[in-house]
């Protein structure tokens, strides 16, 4: 667990020792983080935690092979539902402005393949979409959030200080949400953002609002999150949970080869000179028959989700896909056990 960090009086990111992420990097070639192989799917009794651990500077987004096909689904995504995945209070657009700076300095140094800035600063170029962009103020074409987010695969939040002390998002670019609606979301402080979430108030609110307010700018924090997909669905509005009211009815007729296991990879920074916080969310689905033959997996996430304590299993939509995935999960588990350790060594 990351101890919470005072804030510092930092008032401008040094972009100037990130490095390329590789030599002749090309996206096209770089497979997708294996977060199945992660401890964090273990076969334990499910508790809510904040679950952060530090992250290095360099780190602070990653690309692989499906990065324009994602970028293409998320052009269609602003383009079909605009305000229901891209909206911007007035609060929010000193720190919109600020996260482009930032993704100007970092993405060309980082991935210069892919990402190149002109020479007087006024635009970027992305090689991977073909897009050009013009980033000189004030930014007239475009909103800095669209901007950024055309730039990195990413879901983005800024979320700004309340008057009561509390964040509050007032800025957010979803192509890619997990069960939610960007407008019912907006202007909401933290603790109503995660009120659906069984045991929230009880064991983080306090610990949250508090991280929230004492993180400083040279500290970035990462943190992961995992869901049941029963379809294969990025932008997914509705039926990514269940809630208070809802009916939680068995579907036996679930298409086991479409059920996927969905990662969230969720990242976390000050931006220093707004002191905004920035919250980016880039999401992975690994369908289950695709990974179930990795070895001592299934029983890994089979023994998780077995033992979800009740209310975060119906939360987590167990009642619905719990029958069919693990019936499917056990079985995987006889058939490939975990691998007996070497100790031949």
């Amino acid at each position: 667990m990351l101890t919470e960090e005072k804030d510092d009086e930092i008032t401008q990111l040094d972009f100037s020792q990130v490095t390329p992420y590789k030599a002749d990097f090309k996206y096209e070639e770089e497979e997708p983080i294996q977060w199945y192989h992660k401890e964090f799917i273990s076969d334990r009794v499910y508790s809510i935690t904040m679950s952060i651990e530090k992250l290095a500077f360099n780190d602070w987004i990653v690309f692989d092979k499906n990065y324009k096909k994602r970028m293409d689904l998320k052009a269609k995504v602003l383009a079909e539902v605009g305000s229901d995945a891209i909206d911007c209070r007035d609060e929010g657009y000193a720190g919109c402005v600020e996260m482009l700076e930032c993704l100007l300095e970092y993405l060309p140094r980082r991935f210069p393949t892919i990402f190149k800035l002109s020479d007087d600063g006024k635009e970027i170029h992305n090689a991977a979409t073909g897009e050009t962009f013009d980033v000189s103020k004030p930014y007239i074409k475009f909103h800095p959030l669209y901007i950024a987010g055309r730039l990195v695969e990413d879901d983005l939040n800024i979320l700004v200080e309340g008057p009561t002390g509390e964040y509050v998002l007032k800025a957010v670019l979803s192509a890619f949400p997990a069960g939610f609606h960007v407008r019912e979301k907006m202007n909401q402080t933290l603790t109503d953002i995660h009120k659906p979430v069984p045991m929230y108030k009880e064991r983080l609110q306090k610990s949250m609002n508090r991280f929230f307010r004492n993180v400083g700018p040279s500290s970035m924090v990462m943190r992961v999150n995992w869901a049941i997909n029963d379809k294969e669905e990025l932008f997914l509005t509705e039926g990514g949970h269940l809630y208070e009211n809802d009916e939680g009815v068995a579907d036996e007729n679930i298409d086991i080869n479409q059920v996927q296991l969905r990662v969230e990879r969720q990242v976390l920074r000050r931006l220093p000179r707004t002191k905004a916080i920035c919250f980016v969310t880039k999401t992975y689905l690994y369908r289950l028959v695709d990974i179930a033959h990795t070895p001592g997996f299934a029983a890994r996430l089979g023994g998780l989700l077995h033992k979800l304590p009740e209310k975060f299993a119906f939360y987590k939509r167990k009642p619905v896909w719990g029958k069919v995935v693990l019936r499917y999960l056990d079985e995987m588990a006889a058939m490939y056990p975990a691998l007996e350790p070497d100790t031949t060594a």
